[in-house]
């Protein structure tokens, strides 16, 4: 009996959702973000990643994130109503708002609200970011 449970064990080791493992690449990024690490913030972004504003390809990004890291001596980030959509098997979306402040001493220096929708494409078992839009929140 107990030989047969192994099989059915095993197939559960890795039984996290596609939403979960979404979650998890996008908290994977924001801890390389704020870690300076840019290698590992682009790691799940694809090679035909794409910018909704101002088409801004993979490279852009890159430089994007380059360009922020080395004006800030920190960045911290905290996302709030993180929401993901499958659609079909091998496409989702991700939306949230996420909190990003800057400064070298113990409080921010600076900070904004930004809201943040990513497209996600499956590629060989893996999420990758395939597009991205962002804009400041402003007040009402």
């Amino acid at each position: 009996m107990l030989l047969l449970l192994i099989p059915a064990l095993v197939g559960c080791a890795d039984s996290s959702s596609d939403e979960e493992r979404i979650l998890a690449q996008i908290e994977a990024m924001t801890e390389a973000i704020e870690a300076g690490h840019v290698r590992d913030f682009m790691r799940p972004v694809a090679e035909d990643f794409i910018a909704a504003r101002g088409g801004m390809d993979r490279n852009g990004l890159r430089a994007l994130v380059m360009r922020e890291r080395l004006a800030r001596q920190s960045i911290r980030v905290r996302r709030i109503n993180t929401e993901v959509s499958l659609s079909g098997s091998d496409r989702a979306s991700a939306s949230f708002n996420a909190l990003a402040t800057a400064g070298s001493g113990l409080l921010p220096d600076e900070g904004r609200l930004w809201r943040i929708e990513t497209g996600w494409r499956r590629d060989d078992g893996d999420w990758m970011l395939i597009s991205a839009a962002w804009e400041p929140v402003t007040a009402r």
